[in-house]
């Protein structure tokens, strides 16, 4: 059964069964890979010794940009499918959700990596409970002019034009969209980017959620509101952080230069205005 708070389709993911969830999310990884590549090297590998008893969700922005299908064949994006597939070949359930910056994402991903692409959010069951995993962006509602963009930029006909690019034309025009966001985000009123609670609200009543796992807005957090436990997942490309799900335990852990994970204590609680 699908659903759609906020206009973003939701619907039920696979494996609710197995023991182990990965959840990561907003890696922007650049064209050469570099440190992010390695952290997620290091996590897959993790994630493939698991095998049939693990999960990863990645909840958006894998790339930092994405906008041409013959960028599967080149560089970081051509790296990354083939890691998620061998993840995938090892049993582990693969969902990769869009986020704003790679929503241009299609089959030619999932082709490659073998990873269920999600153009929207996920409902699920984590640590017993009902959970609502998204991007996080549609949370952002006082962001009035990327919800207005984020419209006509998804809009069947924009995506079928853009995804006819060739690559140099697409990265061209991926460059230039991502430095005219740059200069957007750096004026006026931040708090228009933070989470609007009765968004939050009318997403979490419409999935009967008890848990909500996003990312997008790169400022981490973990806590109560009501009865809704809630986890803003970090930007990876920070630091590596990420949350396991194992069992009834919730936990934050971080993939170290060299390729270690160690745990990461709770982050602070937030508010929702």
């Amino acid at each position: 059964m699908t659903f759609e708070p906020l206009e973003t389709e939701c619907t039920p993911a696979a494996g609710d069964e197995r023991e182990l969830h990965y959840l990561v999310s907003d890696l922007h990884l650049p064209i050469g890979g570099g440190a992010v590549m390695h952290r997620l090297d290091a996590l897959l590998a993790t994630v493939r010794e698991k095998g049939h008893r693990a999960r990863l969700f990645v909840l958006g922005d894998l790339f930092d940009v994405y906008v041409s299908p013959a960028q599967m064949r080149v560089d970081v994006w051509r790296r990354v499918a083939d890691g998620l597939a061998g993840a995938v070949r090892a049993g582990v359930l693969v969902h990769v959700m869009v986020g704003n910056r790679d929503f241009l994402l299609g089959p030619e991903f999932e082709a490659v990596s073998g990873a269920k692409l999600v153009h929207g959010g996920l409902t699920c069951r984590l640590a017993g409970r009902r959970a609502l995993l998204l991007h996080g962006d549609e949370l952002c509602t006082r962001d009035e002019p990327y919800q207005r963009a984020k419209r006509w930029l998804r809009h069947p006909a924009t995506r079928l034009l853009a995804r006819q690019l060739p690559l140099r034309a697409a990265l061209w025009a991926a460059g230039r969209a991502r430095r005219k966001s740059a200069s957007v985000i750096a004026m006026g009123d931040q708090t228009r980017f933070d989470p609007v609670a009765e968004a939050l609200d009318r997403a979490v009543a419409r999935a009967g959620a008890e848990l909500l796992v996003f990312g997008h807005i790169h400022r981490p957090a973990a806590g109560l509101r009501g009865d809704l436990a809630y986890r803003i997942l970090p930007a990876f490309d920070d630091d590596g952080v990420h949350l396991v799900v194992d069992g009834a335990r919730i936990g934050y852990q971080r993939v170290t230069a060299d390729g270690r994970i160690e745990p990461v204590a709770d982050f602070p609680e937030r508010t929702f205005a």
